[in-house]
């Protein structure tokens, strides 16, 4: 059992302790007490924080790993390097004439980089963004993936984490295939997963699956009480794409190997086309929605769909986000941040992105520290075990030292914490890593 002194603690049920004390024991918050309470704990159990503040651990709401050496490795050895040089020339055929900042393309740029690099960079890249997240306080994230071998990294991580399998499907035949394939993997990993660590559905998007997948595994998942994620009107090409029935994206597609895919029916409308298939549901978690007008808003946050909210991927991919203001007009309470970047210098801090986003609606620091921490553990349906510092709960939390005069409002400035624990475990101190993956 140990003791942890602090000037303050935000325990993101809405109190601000001050002089204040956790107690832990065996992974979890046993107790908060006064700090004088603490004597009565042997010296060697009893951490002096000093002038500092306690939060819980941040939780990420989507993020890809995989992809943080993009732009920054290049291929080694003879066979990668053919194998970059053939897709540059395939991917400036195909996309010949189409401008360097299309979202299609961009994310062709993106496919290109990583799929030269080999299974130890990908390996590499992968860990390498994960221990930045957790420096920066992420205890909890939602990775996003198609590829087993991260499954095998985060399943012995020592944060928690959700493993969205991605799927895309072209054809109604093929949409039948990938859903026996994942849904067999599925049931696999469900026994072989470790504590840590829980199992949901990504279907790519509105335009990357079959009318016929979207049917499957949004039956599926509700069988099966299992959470759905999906990109949704992230991008000018997926409106076009439902509008006219085709767009740029087609030429993504034919990039990656796909046909041609098109939509069941036109319209204008995402949420009237996923509806229509009885996907949005409150199971379901939807990204980004950078495209849609106020009224089409109302109509998603009306399914019930949880949010996430991703402004410096919609920045730089989309080349539109929706401002935070009106994020919490139509998602209050009900969404969460994702960290995902495609910059050479990336921002693994939430708490920054955060406190960034917020300078269009004010929310106070007990406020806007909900969405690092309790509304997406409510999200990702964890709140029984993480999100808020309460007795009974893992002891995930960040300590955050202050200046001499400062309170915790400073933390708006921090930005990255002094150390961070994992169910009582500390895995970060002074930025620096406690453990291997």
């Amino acid at each position: 059992m140990k003791c942890y002194k602090s000037r303050w603690i935000l325990t993101s049920t809405g109190e601000v302790l001050e002089n204040k004390a956790i107690v832990v024991d065996e992974g979890k918050f046993v107790d908060i007490i006064p700090n004088e309470d603490a004597s009565k704990f042997e010296e060697k159990y009893v951490k002096d924080l000093g002038n500092a503040v306690v939060v819980p651990g941040f939780i990420d709401l989507f993020t890809q790993y995989q992809y943080t050496d993009v732009g920054l490795s290049r291929p080694h050895g003879v066979k990668n390097r053919l194998k970059k040089f053939f897709q540059t020339i395939a991917k400036n055929y195909t996309f010949a004439g189409v401008r360097p900042d299309n979202y299609s393309r961009k994310w062709a740029d993106i496919l290109s980089a990583y799929f030269v690099l080999d299974r130890s960079e990908k390996i590499k890249s992968f860990k390498e963004g994960l221990e930045s997240a957790i420096k920066a306080g992420t205890t909890c994230i939602a990775q996003v993936s198609k590829e087993d071998k991260y499954f095998e990294i985060i399943n012995k991580a020592p944060i928690k984490n959700y493993m969205f399998f991605e799927v895309f499907a072209d054809s109604s035949d093929k949409s039948k295939k990938k859903f026996k394939a994942l849904r067999d993997k599925v049931e696999n990993y469900v026994f072989h997963k470790g504590e840590n660590t829980h199992i949901g559905i990504m279907l790519h998007s509105i335009s990357g699956v079959h009318k016929k997948l979207w049917e499957l595994f949004s039956k599926y998942c509700r069988k099966h009480n299992m959470l759905l994620m999906t990109r949704f009107a992230e991008a000018q090409d997926e409106m076009e794409w439902l509008e006219h029935g085709f767009s740029d994206v087609d030429l993504l597609h034919k990039f990656m190997g796909f046909r041609k895919i098109t939509p069941y029916k036109r319209t204008e409308s995402p949420v009237e086309y996923l509806d229509d298939l009885k996907v949005l549901t409150k199971k379901v978690i939807v990204a980004n929605a950078n495209y849609l007008d106020e009224a089409e808003l109302q109509k998603l946050a009306d399914t019930g769909v949880k949010f996430v909210y991703q402004p410096l991927y919609s920045d730089e991919i989309c080349n539109k986000k929706l401002d935070f203001a009106t994020v919490l007009k139509f998602f209050d309470k009900n969404f969460g941040f994702s960290s995902q970047s495609f910059k050479t210098e990336k921002e693994y801090s939430l708490l920054k992105i955060a406190v960034e986003s917020n300078k269009s609606a004010h929310l106070d620091v007990v406020e806007l520290l909900k969405y690092l921490t309790i509304y997406p553990a409510k999200i990702l349906r964890l709140e029984h075990i993480t999100g808020t510092i309460e007795v009974g709960k893992d002891a995930d939390f960040n300590v955050f030292k202050l200046e001499d005069g400062e309170d915790y409002h400073a933390i708006l400035g921090k930005h990255f914490p002094y150390s961070t624990y994992s169910k009582g475990r500390k895995i970060v101190k002074r930025g620096d890593i406690r453990f291997t993956l």
